[in-house]
């Protein structure tokens, strides 16, 4: 069999490119990818897998009309608030001042105007080139969000097997790229729930599969006999979460705020902190690296957003040596509750909760559906709250979020996972 994987983010998903690469060892898998994207998915390309350009995007004046109204007008997910907090945070990145205002501005019309036009009534009226080769392709997998809007459109209308992998637990809640032609595969029942009730895709059309980042769950699993302990000394775990200049200093400030706690109430423990790994300046976190029981865990990152696969087995075994995982709302935060370790979200450290705030990025759809509501108890509500749980790190409370999560998922190998994907 010929399998189309279609794709972005390509250096950042490693495990897309162990599952494209156990596929490769029985059927054929080409990678379908955008010219802007050729360089970096050829850099990651794993052997053996053809790469294709997509060739669809047809410019004119019928194009360029709906490409502008579907921006202004298109349908949004349920998760109304959530939507737009991503907007804002994919805004707050734009450096040039002028470009910045004007993105602003675009925003606030775009939340002004009625959500009348659907992804599928816009995938319709694209018209594409059809010039991507195509007809030897057996099955197409796509991922959220959607890498090409002009190639999906002749996906569907030239009645294409198209199963589109719903990539991430936040994806449901934040993008709009969800046709009613196509099938989904997800991670476990409530993230279906969410694409059935924020997206309103059948459910008969999504499949829970699993999770292929879980995979690495698996593995570490697996191994974790043979793993030698990183870190000989005691300590608690925090993950960074914000690659946003606007809001990073803010994490900061709870990151020291947890340091300074844990020096007087657990001195015996250290805090070790990974970076975000898509903050693009490493630089923001120098005022952590002269607490003196601060260790930085950042010897990972590579010249691009990719991490090598020994890294991603190390951050397990990090997070399942220390005492407690602390994060602001990250797919680590529940990443540790496949561990024994207590994974606590820190809900404090801001002073306003509109717009784009600290406040509104740990109190996004994901975490408060998926993390906060499993287990309030591990939502860190205060310094005064911190102190509480920093003395009594051992009560079993803590892990029910642990036992709740994992009740959730069917952890995979990448294997099983690619075989079900293929054949599920």
């Amino acid at each position: 069999m010929k399998i189309g994987f279609v794709v972005s983010f390509f250096d950042f998903r490693n495990d897309v490119r162990r599952v494209m690469s156990v596929l490769a060892q029985q059927h054929d898998v080409v990678v379908f990818g955008r010219a802007d994207m050729q360089e970096e998915i050829l850099r990651h390309l794993p052997a053996g897998i053809e790469f294709r350009e997509i060739k669809e995007k047809k410019s004119g004046f019928w194009n360029t009309l709906w490409v502008r109204l579907y921006l202004l007008f298109k349908r949004i997910p349920e998760s109304r608030h959530n939507f737009f907090l991503m907007e804002f945070f994919k805004a707050s990145f734009v450096t040039d001042p002028v470009a910045k205002a004007k993105h602003l501005r675009l925003l606030a019309w775009i939340e002004r105007l009625p959500k009348v036009i659907s992804y599928d009534f816009y995938l319709n009226r694209l018209r594409y080139l059809a010039q991507t080769p195509l007809n030897d392709i057996e099955q197409f997998f796509c991922f959220t969000a959607i890498a090409d809007d002009f190639l999906m459109a002749r996906l569907l209308r030239e009645n294409r097997p198209v199963k589109v992998y719903v990539y991430s637990w936040d994806h449901p809640c934040k993008h709009i790229c969800f046709s009613k032609r196509a099938t989904y595969v997800c991670w476990n029942e409530p993230i279906k729930e969410d694409i059935v009730k924020l997206q309103h895709i059948p459910a008969a059309q999504v499949k829970v599969l699993g999770a292929s980042q879980f995979a690495y769950i698996e593995e570490y699993r697996r191994h974790q006999a043979q793993m030698a302990r990183t870190y000989p000394f005691a300590y608690v775990y925090m993950g960074c979460a914000i690659g946003i200049a606007d809001l990073v200093q803010d994490e900061i400030e709870v990151v020291v705020s947890l340091a300074n706690r844990l020096a007087v109430m657990r001195p015996d423990l250290k805090l070790v902190v990974r970076p975000y790994p898509v903050q693009n300046n490493w630089e923001v976190y120098q005022s952590l690296r002269v607490l003196p029981n601060v260790v930085m865990d950042d010897q990972y990152r590579t010249v691009d957003l990719s991490v090598k696969d020994g890294h991603i087995l190390e951050k397990f075994e990090k997070i399942a040596h220390a005492e407690a995982f602390f994060h602001l709302g990250t797919t680590m935060g529940l990443e540790a509750c496949f561990t024994d370790t207590p994974s606590f979200i820190l809900d404090f450290g801001y002073v306003s909760k509109d717009g784009l705030s600290l406040y509104s990025f740990i109190h996004q759809y994901q975490n408060d559906r998926h993390l906060i509501e499993l287990a309030p108890q591990n939502a860190v509500r205060s310094e005064r709250h911190l102190t509480e749980i920093l003395a009594d790190l051992d009560n079993p409370t803590y892990k029910t979020l642990n036992q709740r999560v994992q009740a959730q998922y069917h952890i995979k190998s990448f294997e099983v996972f690619a075989n079900d994907l293929l054949n599920g």
